[in-house]
């Protein structure tokens, strides 16, 4: 029993503060070392006296006509975009507010199967048809490929009544696909590209980096500015550019999805971000990738680990990659991801953004420091010199291919029919009632109704003994999995 007053997540959040852990992940601003030194100051002294109300002088969100108006209007000139929307409901709710603007109930849009968990929240939502492209892993890291612009002109061809087509860019590892010639295509038949751009919102302060989702001529993107900025965490934007979309639908969607009292310390991080950025993007920039390739200079000198480079060679569709993300295999030294970032965080306070059954991923903005970069690379060449060599896992002869889903019912009739609790080994040919998304990335496993097959099943398992973690599942351990009643 604890003792009275006692709060759990505060406790742990002190806990973790005390630890004094090298962040190697999201959010951006990284303790705070990437917000601008007033809104640090700020935050640090008195943060209770911007945790405000819409009252007079602080305008409303909803109906913005002052300081946030002004403030949105500055972000997307930063930005280069015609209109940008303040999210305090994070990228996801700007995910639900694209689709839902851009289609109408019953219609189709054209999906990556590399999606987040949140695009299908939106197909729940709007009642939509989801047609998926094929599915390709690199065979070395088994991470997805971006689609190539002649699947999807190849789809739009094949699905006539697809209404908008929505893409990722980049990919949560950094690989960014042929986006011009995407949007060359998806606008030849006079539909909007959407696009998420959640881990790309840095990419206009550097021409070392790939061009943003705008510039390569998406109608919509949406971007977390707290994964690779300085917002707090949550705080994220919507971009509009070009005729096609009509931005008093995306306010109104947006008036029934967030909160109507919206968070000002969000709002504010979201300015404070803009502001910072204005004055000195470029600059933290250059920073931030000077780090980024001092580290992957260091890695690429410590034997038994592999490093995603930002050579393009081998990666099917891939036009450049973020060398911000720092995604690399210690399986030659015989340990997984899972062990590689256990020992980071236990033996060198070091916390990566993920790690996998191959690979860790490590996140830098401009929040990282070098001596952030000291560490990782001294923590990781201690680990190298005591490890084993087991020779690593060979890679397979090619890409890995995997077929679009099979699906019996859409997601919106899938997520309201009557569900049933089934064993998770009894599942196989049973529809999926409920969404699994192994987390982090958050991309889905399977989604609200889709068959079961007996390779979900295996690979489910198969993730549970390396201890990854679901969102979505009723039961956490997943032991049982909700299904649709037969129909």
């Amino acid at each position: 029993m604890h003792k009275s007053g006692y709060m759990p997540l505060i406790e742990a959040l002190l806990k973790n503060k005390k630890r004094n852990i090298v962040p190697f992940h999201m959010p951006g601003h990284k303790k705070g070392r990437g917000v601008h030194r007033r809104f640090a100051r700020l935050m640090r002294t008195d943060p209770f006296a911007i945790d405000m109300t819409e009252i007079p002088g602080l305008d409303d969100l909803h109906n913005p006509m002052g300081p946030i108006k002004e403030s949105q209007l500055r972000a997307a000139r930063l930005f280069g975009a015609d209109r940008t929307f303040f999210l305090v409901n994070g990228s996801t709710v700007g995910i639900h507010a694209a689709l839902l603007s851009v289609c109408r109930r019953g219609e189709e849009v054209l999906l990556p199967r590399d999606m987040h968990r949140s695009v299908i929240g939106a197909c729940i939502l709007a009642g939509l048809k989801p047609r998926y492209l094929p599915l390709q892993l690199d065979a070395k890291y088994l991470i997805p490929y971006p689609p190539a612009p002649g699947e999807i002109a190849a789809m739009l061809e094949k699905y006539p009544l697809i209404r908008a087509v929505f893409q990722v860019y980049p990919s949560y590892y950094g690989l960014a696909g042929d986006l011009s010639k995407t949007a060359e295509v998806v606008h030849r038949y006079n539909i909007p590209l959407v696009v998420d751009e959640a881990h790309g919102a840095h990419f206009i302060f550097s021409d070392d980096l790939p061009k943003t989702a705008l510039q390569s001529g998406a109608d919509i993107s949406i971007q977390s500015t707290h994964k690779t900025l300085g917002a707090f965490t949550q705080a994220s934007m919507l971009h509009i550019k070009g005729k096609i979309i009509d931005d008093s639908k995306i306010a109104r969607q947006l008036g029934i999805l967030q909160s109507t009292s919206p968070s000002y310390l969000l709002m504010g991080s979201l300015d404070a971000a803009t502001g910072h950025l204005e004055m000195s993007g470029k600059r933290l920039m250059d920073k931030t990738l000077n780090t980024a390739r001092y580290i992957r200079e260091q890695i690429s000198r410590i034997p038994g680990i592999k490093c995603l480079g930002e050579s393009r060679s081998g990666l099917l569709g891939v036009t450049a990659v973020d060398p911000t993300k720092i995604y690399m295999s210690l399986v030659d030294l015989g340990l997984s991801g899972y062990q590689a970032a256990e020992i980071l965080l236990e033996k060198y306070h070091i916390q990566v953004e993920l790690c996998d059954r191959f690979c860790i991923l490590c996140m830098l903005s401009i929040g990282s420091s070098p001596e952030d970069g000291d560490r990782l690379v001294s923590a990781l060449t201690d680990i190298a010199s005591k490890s084993v060599s087991a020779g690593g896992e060979k890679s397979l002869p090619g890409p890995v291919y995997i077929p679009p889903p099979r699906v019996i019912l859409n997601p919106e009739e899938a997520w309201f029919a009557p569900l049933r609790k089934v064993l998770l080994k009894e599942a196989v040919g049973e529809v999926a009632g409920e969404l699994v998304a192994p987390y982090p990335p958050g991309i889905p496993l399977l989604c609200p109704g889709e068959m079961i097959t007996n390779e979900i099943v295996a690979l489910i398992r198969e993730l549970k003994s390396w201890d990854c973690m679901f969102h979505g599942p009723d039961d956490p351990a997943l032991d049982t999995i909700k299904v649709v009643d037969p129909f």
